[in-house]
């Protein structure tokens, strides 16, 4: 069953002419739901289209106010996410550690990944 936030989201899409099938992002986006995560590789791995052109869906996303934008670290060390999430790169502190490997990731600003939050 779609969610009804994106149930807006068709028109908007279909609207824009992205070189994508339209109706299979919806029909992905659909499945997720207020708090939910998006992550931008997940919808190009299950939609097998370019990261580029994810990011473009999604950011008509958040300009409709549908998703917003938050910042996960990725470590360089296990090559998995660290569950740190920040809205923006000021408040990223100078260090964390990965939950997985606890590994101590300096600068981790630059393995911030943009992940999606619906609202």
């Amino acid at each position: 069953m779609q969610s009804n936030i994106f149930a807006k989201l068709a028109p908007l899409l279909k609207g824009k002419k992205f070189n994508i099938d339209c109706d299979a992002a919806i029909e992905f986006l659909g499945r997720y739901h207020s708090g939910q995560w998006i992550y931008p590789g997940a919808m190009h791995k299950s939609l097998k289209i370019s990261i580029k052109d994810v990011y473009e869906v999604l950011e008509v996303c958040v300009e409709e106010g549908l998703i917003e934008q938050y910042l996960e670290i990725y470590c360089p060390f296990c090559q998995r996410f660290t569950g740190h999430i920040y809205k923006t790169i000021m408040d990223i502190p100078e260090e964390v550690n990965c939950l997985h490997c606890d590994n101590e990731i300096q600068d981790p600003s630059k393995y911030a990944v943009i992940i999606y939050r619906v609202k």
